[in-house]
């Protein structure tokens, strides 16, 4: 859809149609595009503000809200961001809604007032979460212990009510596709983000890690295959939920007045091992120190959280233990290894890297080499890899069976 589409006369009808209100009419209308390069691959993000009445002499309201508009080539490759924002978050959402108010602030995403899908097309209309008092972390800086600590509590909230709501309505779960990797790697920009970041990473290091190096290379692309499909597979997990399935900094919003995080995109959601969520969050959001000394901490307080969640909302299933979430994260570690490696050059890029960096770049095999050169160039990347090679490397993670 062209932007010039996006008109006072598009929001009335869309408007319209979310409010039930055919006589809606907007007297006063501003769009601005607020995607910044580097920041949203697959989509342009639109912040609008509306003056309207729902009948000719109703009283005038104002709202702000988000238009989030899918590119092509992200809407091609298939995502279940309809069925959560029609579906399953509305119903988490009610479940949260219902429990006691010991659970404390439980809001999991922005309300979304529209859905449009077509041919190549993927659009939203959200409410805009920065009215409300949220904004973006600093994604170069990373996040400090306390704030950390808020988003494992959301995630808690999140897979928690995923798991109450898969005891009601198993069906609005099966709903859900399986993950993107659950087939293997085998679209151009699952090849492009996995496969040719690990074999970039693996070259990188080859000095510093001659045999590190030696390791990763071997896994490509046949054994590193089948282990991210293991890892996604809810089949080989003894503990399941709703998973995000891409928690950066980039896609939580925090209220830094109050103390609270919401989540923000869920075109991966797919349901999986909690662990798969969590060590995306930790190793491509947290501090480096965080990263390297906190990650037991957080995870005994993502496992409270959990447990809060799942006894407040009515959970009525053997509650998961400690030890099974101890071993999910031990089974989905390779998943760590992949994030670090492919998914935090990526979070971390800095504004030269920035610069043109958009989902065309990952099938441009040149233009995103030269990207890489960019990316690996951060310190706190480099740092941080070479540190958590090491560990991969002492937990076998790096063996090819």
């Amino acid at each position: 859809m062209e932007r010039e589409i996006y008109s006072a006369e598009y929001f009335e009808r869309a408007l319209a149609r979310a409010y039930g209100c055919e006589m809606l009419r907007v007297e006063n209308f501003h769009i601005k595009a607020v995607s910044q390069k580097g920041e949203n691959f697959c989509s342009v993000i639109y912040r609008v503000a509306l003056v309207f009445r729902r009948s000719p002499d109703g009283a005038l309201e104002s709202g702000k809200y988000i238009l989030k508009d899918l590119l092509p080539a992200a809407a091609a490759l298939g995502t279940n961001e309809k069925d959560m924002f029609e579906v399953l978050l509305p119903a988490m959402q009610a479940i949260l809604e219902e429990a006691p108010k010991e659970i404390g602030e439980h809001k999991l995403s922005a309300d979304c007032l529209l859905v449009e899908i077509s041919a190549g097309k993927e659009l939203y209309i959200l409410e805009d979460l920065g009215a409300l008092g949220y904004e973006s972390f600093d994604r170069r800086q990373g996040l400090n212990l306390e704030e950390a600590k808020i988003c494992v509590r959301k995630l808690a909230q999140f897979h928690g009510a995923s798991k109450v709501l898969y005891e009601k309505k198993p069906e609005l779960i099966q709903r859900l596709s399986p993950s993107h990797y659950a087939n293997g790697l085998n679209d151009r920009f699952a090849q492009a983000l996995v496969l040719e970041g690990a074999e970039y990473a693996a070259e990188a290091f080859a000095e510093e890690l001659p045999e590190i190096s030696k390791k990763m290379k071997a896994q490509i692309p046949k054994a590193y295959t089948k282990r991210m499909r293991d890892v996604v597979d809810p089949n080989k997990s003894s503990l399941n939920a709703v998973i995000h399935g891409d928690p950066w900094l980039n896609n939580i919003m925090f209220d830094f007045v109050n103390k609270k995080a919401t989540l923000v995109d869920f075109q991966n959601c797919y349901w999986g091992s909690p662990a798969i969520d969590l060590y995306f969050l930790f190793y491509t959001s947290l501090k480096p120190e965080l990263l390297l000394n906190n990650q037991d901490e957080l995870l005994n307080y993502y496992f409270d959280n959990l447990l809060e969640t799942l006894r407040h909302c009515g959970y009525k299933d053997t509650l998961p233990t400690f030890g099974q979430l101890k071993d999910e994260m031990k089974r989905c570690l390779f998943y760590g290894y992949y994030t670090v490696v492919c998914e935090l050059p990526i979070c971390c890029a800095s504004p030269e890297a920035s610069v043109d960096f958009g989902v065309h770049t990952f099938v441009d095999t040149d233009a995103m080499l030269k990207k890489r050169h960019q990316l690996f160039a951060s310190e706190r990347v480099r740092q941080t890899i070479k540190a958590t090679l090491l560990m991969f490397d002492r937990e076998g993670i790096l063996e090819t069976p």
